[in-house]
């Protein structure tokens, strides 16, 4: 597919020297959707494969580059002082995770919903420290379980598990990786927790998740060490998300077939019939000029590969 190679030429930290002929129009609708302009505008702008190429397409990925720019340091720095003045541990998740860790550049991947993690007896205190830096209560979330903060400038939530609605998960914080620029109690969540938590995530969309999320997980496998697949397939069994770190790892390597071996390892077999089952969602999710979930099986998909437990 045209489409996919240039797309995964353009995803590459290290993009070959020619972008793969295709429709460049359709291309920057495509990486736009999919939260990858930033990352292939930079390419476009500062290596070879950006030569030749018509001004009006790396114009339209470049003003997009300048957004997220200027989005993320606004969040972060926003986000700042809530953070340092926490006397509790903060686990960060999702794309604010990421930023500093995963990727080499603040621009590379648009920031998103803020999330963090706290335990659920240090919600509190933590609440104190928000609100002393101007952030207010904005409401609850999943049955009590996720609470929304805002400053009228930005919002961010907190849970007290890996996704929103887990149940409190110790494993998170113990093996969590402190990230002192965030702030003294602040810490990065271990690879195989940023993988799990990023599988939730794409689960919540029936696995009709943005590109930059297959990102994120393809750089999680390229970490040394990578995730450990015994802790890995042991925590999808306990959160329920065993089909749905199936699905994911099936797309993963469809996607990027670069990190297909480790995406494999990760791969927790299912039974034939649910196998089937999953095979054709994927089938309809591999189309990423698909824009918008698909009516009708983005809900029945969502079922399928959301959390089960038990």
């Amino acid at each position: 597919m045209p489409l996919l190679d240039a797309i995964r030429a353009l995803a590459e930290f290290d993009p070959p020297r020619a972008l793969p002929q295709t429709d460049l129009a359709l291309l920057a609708d495509v990486l736009e959707a999919h939260g990858l302009a930033p990352l292939a505008s930079y390419h476009l702008e500062s290596r070879p494969i950006g030569a030749g190429l018509p001004a009006q397409f790396r114009e339209k990925l470049l003003t997009l580059y300048q957004g997220v720019v200027n989005d993320n340091v606004f969040k972060v720095m926003a986000l700042r002082p809530a953070l340092k003045q926490s006397q509790v541990p903060v686990v960060l998740l999702g794309g604010l995770a990421g930023i500093d860790w995963l990727y080499p550049h603040v621009a590379f991947r648009p920031l998103g919903d803020l999330r963090l993690a706290v335990r659920e007896g240090d919600a509190n205190r933590f609440a104190e420290a928000a609100r002393a830096a101007d952030f207010a209560p904005a409401g609850l979330e999943a049955g009590g379980k996720v609470a929304r903060f805002s400053d009228e400038r930005i919002s961010f939530t907190i849970q007290e598990g890996t996704f929103p609605g887990a149940a409190e998960d110790a494993g998170l914080f113990e093996r969590a990786t402190r990230v002192p620029a965030f702030g003294p109690k602040v810490f990065r969540p271990s690879a195989e927790d940023a993988l799990l938590s990023t599988v939730a995530e794409q689960a919540e969309g029936g696995l009709y998740a943005p590109l930059i999320s297959f990102v994120d997980l393809r750089e999680i496998l390229r970490l040394v060490p990578p995730p450990d697949p015994h802790l890995v397939a042991e925590r999808a069994s306990s959160l329920g998300l065993a089909r749905a770190l199936h699905g994911s790892m099936e797309l993963l390597a469809y996607f990027f077939p670069g990190v297909a071996e480790g995406a494999r390892a990760l791969q927790p077999s299912l039974p034939a019939a649910e196998r089937l089952a999953a095979q054709a969602f994927l089938d309809s999710a591999r189309d990423p000029a698909k824009l918008t979930h698909l009516r009708g099986a983005e809900a029945a998909a969502r079922l399928f590969f959301g959390p089960r437990q038990g």
